[in-house]
């Protein structure tokens, strides 16, 4: 900001030593007589000539008008702003925010922009995922994603509602104290009884309060990490086929998931029949139906049901053809 002040001043100052100048030279007039008729050029307070004007000290004089008032105008303009912004740009920005969340819907609230609630955001984000973050420090502002961020307790009945849990598809509790995750589930499950919830824990103690109080998913991310060396050094193979599947962009080998809505031409067929490893060289490794029941690696004779949803690993060109087909 003191930069930006710097620069604006140092503008009108060489607009006016500029003026000062021209009259001196021109009309042989004193620098504070030069300096005068200058000030009340561009400040166009209409006091007059202070000396009668030459041919050329009067052209100076318009040229001094039209191109320095407008540059005058600009300079003091950007002076303004640099000086009200600090006062009026966070009003700004708070109305300007509350107008994106009253337009967000089926969004994931994400409570907590710690390391690993950043990730989760970059994560989403990239897959086109609508967010918004919740922080009770101002300091951690994520604007670099041109979210919207709500600063405040997640645990907050009005910080939530705020935030648009009312029409949030889900909400990730990653604050880092397993009381606070606890305390944001309740109130979010109050709040929307019907939404998906993951919440992070440390102490296993923690684990089973986060379900009482309506998470869905509970993860450790402590854990996740041991069993993923353990798996390393017990199952090398295994992990290596897991790092390929999931790390999209560089390998082509991908799993995803593919939801079987209404009209689907899938429902009421079964595995057998419906040609997808044919046609798409898909492989099937899981189905998660309407009541949460996993069925994994389903036989041939499986039949698919309306919503269920369909695990499967293949070329990414492979599974993007099928969505294609399936999901038009």
């Amino acid at each position: 900001m003191l930069w930006q002040i710097s620069k604006s001043v140092s503008h009108l100052l060489i607009i006016v030593l500029l003026g000062t100048l021209g009259y001196h030279m021109i009309e042989g007039w004193s620098l504070f007589e030069s300096l005068y008729m200058t000030i009340i050029s561009l400040t166009t307070v209409g006091y007059g000539e202070i000396h009668s004007l030459s041919t050329g000290g009067k052209i100076f004089t318009m040229i001094l008008i039209i191109t320095g008032i407008s540059n005058f105008a600009i300079v003091i303009r950007n002076l303004s702003l640099q000086v009200l912004k600090p006062l009026f740009g966070n009003t700004y920005r708070e109305k300007k925010m509350e107008k994106t969340l009253q337009n967000m819907k089926d969004h994931f609230i994400i409570c907590g922009f710690g390391r690993i609630g950043k990730d989760v955001c970059e994560n989403l984000i990239n897959n086109d995922i609508k967010i918004v973050v919740i922080d009770n420090d101002i300091d951690k502002t994520p604007s670099e994603y041109n979210i919207p961020v709500v600063h405040g307790d997640a645990s907050s009945e009005d910080i939530l509602i705020k935030a648009g849990i009312r029409t949030a598809r889900g909400l990730v509790s990653t604050v880092n104290t397993d009381a606070g995750n606890v305390f944001i589930t309740l109130t979010a499950r109050e709040l929307n009884p019907d939404f998906f919830i993951i919440a992070r824990y440390e102490f296993e103690s923690t684990k089973r309060k986060l379900k009482h109080a309506g998470a869905d998913h509970v993860i450790n991310p402590y854990q996740i990490g041991s069993e993923k060396i353990s798996q390393i050094i017990i199952k090398p193979t295994i992990s290596k086929i897991l790092d390929v599947a999931h790390q999209k962009g560089h390998f082509e080998l991908s799993i995803e998931e593919l939801e079987i809505k209404e009209h689907n031409p899938l429902i009421g067929q079964k595995i057998r029949d419906c040609g997808i490893r044919d046609r798409f060289n898909v492989i099937i490794i899981a189905v998660e139906k309407t009541n949460g029941e996993i069925v994994t690696n389903p036989g041939p004779n499986y039949e698919f049901k309306k919503y269920d949803r369909v695990v499967l690993i293949a070329n990414q060109n492979e599974v993007f053809a099928l969505f294609q087909f399936y999901q038009k």
